[in-house]
């Protein structure tokens, strides 16, 4: 149940997004992309989720994205963009719903998805009243109500960039729980620190290239991330027996 890319390039008129990008996310592993701003992680996830028209092949579960029907392919894909919209006249109820056909309706998991990423008090609300962050937990809550965990992909843009710290960590354990079924998880993050702590395996982009691929404990590293931010890097041990990853401040490149 691999999700592959293979040669995707992608251009805005002019401006080449993405320059031959080869990479592989694979089940029950959550992959970061990380990356400078601009260095192409948006139009590379869109890529992955078959929404981002590109030169190269992108293929799951061993078929290409672009001869699957867009119907079956939201069966198996569940994409969340990095600016939801906002301005939609519906209840966080209804726009639930909306992920799935009435007869796949699960009122019990729908249900559980609102408590557990705490809107279940916002059920009724309408979106555009939400604050960012409360909408961006309920859009999360209908991407993960979309598909089954196990037999999926999750492609999400920044998802917990406007939580706080505590949904935050919401978010990312609900993530992990659906790697942990055998789901792709495939996520952008700005967050070094976090990305190294919650991701497997990471893709490093610079400028349209893949700078690095592979698991996070060697691609999301002080050489690396320093020749591709600019700035120094340095492992931090946890109380806990982890590595943290945090910029040094007072060293720039």
């Amino acid at each position: 149940m691999t999700l592959s890319l293979q040669s995707i390039t992608a251009r805005y008129g002019d401006l080449t997004a993405l320059d031959s990008i080869d990479a592989d996310a694979q089940p029950g592993r959550i992959t970061v992309v990380v990356g400078p701003n601009a260095a192409g992680k948006s139009t590379l996830l869109r890529c992955a989720a078959g929404l981002q028209t590109a030169s190269g092949s992108v293929r799951f579960k061993g078929a290409e994205l672009t001869g699957i029907p867009i119907t079956d392919r939201a069966r198996s894909i569940a994409f969340m963009t990095q600016r939801p919209r906002s301005d939609v006249p519906l209840t966080v109820e209804e726009m639930m719903r909306l992920a799935r056909p009435e007869r796949q309706q699960d009122r019990e998991q729908l249900d559980s998805l609102l408590d557990s990423l705490e809107v279940a008090d916002l059920r009724s609300r309408l979106v555009p009243a939400l604050s960012v962050g409360q909408q961006q937990r309920a859009v999360l809550a209908r991407t993960l109500y979309q598909i089954d965990a196990g037999d999926g992909a999750f492609v999400l843009d920044e998802p917990t960039a406007p939580m706080d710290p505590r949904h935050a960590q919401l978010a990312l354990h609900h993530l992990r729980s659906v790697a942990d079924a055998g789901a792709v998880v495939v996520l952008s993050i700005h967050d070094i620190g976090l990305a190294r702590s919650i991701g497997d395996d990471a893709w490093l982009l610079d400028q349209g290239r893949m700078a690095a691929s592979g698991p996070v404990d060697e691609v999301l590293v002080p050489k690396r991330l320093e020749s591709t931010f600019g700035i120094a890097y340095e492992e931090l041990q946890s109380e806990r027996g982890g590595v943290w990853l945090a910029p040094s401040t007072l060293r720039m490149m």
